[in-house]
């Protein structure tokens, strides 16, 4: 039973993640893959989990699943936030019903005093996994920001 609901949640996820239409500004940053980044410890537990693909924002949270390839997943996705943040790319992570709308609907000024981008990285489950990876994200560039 477990595994039905755990297939069915990786089904839905990578649904949600099908939400974001091409050409929007979030795409950008959404899919965007970094390189040159730090190699990841292998998990023990799935030696096939490929932590070289982890480059974006958009594969880590497509890759969000078992406890022990998540723990890897967070370390990169801290990583990534400040990649961005030295490149002077301020991005917040959204996720919740209607997130996609609300990230554009906040994209629209982005010339505002905050300079976010706003990014949706679920619209659809809320799982706490991915709010988890949303909140690392996030504090991570809010940590480095009240440092600057």
């Amino acid at each position: 039973m477990k595994s039905i609901i755990f297939i069915i949640t990786i089904i839905l996820t990578h649904l949600s993640f099908g939400q974001i239409p091409k050409g929007r500004v979030q795409d950008k940053y959404y899919e965007y893959c970094h390189q040159n980044l730090s190699k990841l410890v292998q998990s023990e537990v799935y030696p096939y989990f490929a932590t070289n693909e982890l480059c974006s924002i958009k594969k880590c949270f497509r890759g969000i699943s078992y406890p022990e390839i998540n723990e890897i997943i967070y370390k990169r996705i801290v990583e990534l936030a400040q990649l961005n943040f030295e490149k002077k790319i301020y991005l917040y992570l959204v996720e919740g019903n209607r997130s996609v709308e609300r990230a554009e609907k906040e994209n629209e000024n982005l010339q505002d005093d905050n300079r976010l981008i706003y990014i949706s990285v679920d619209d659809f489950i809320n799982a706490k996994e991915i709010t988890k990876g949303k909140d690392l994200y996030n504090t991570e560039t809010e940590r480095l920001t009240k440092r600057k």
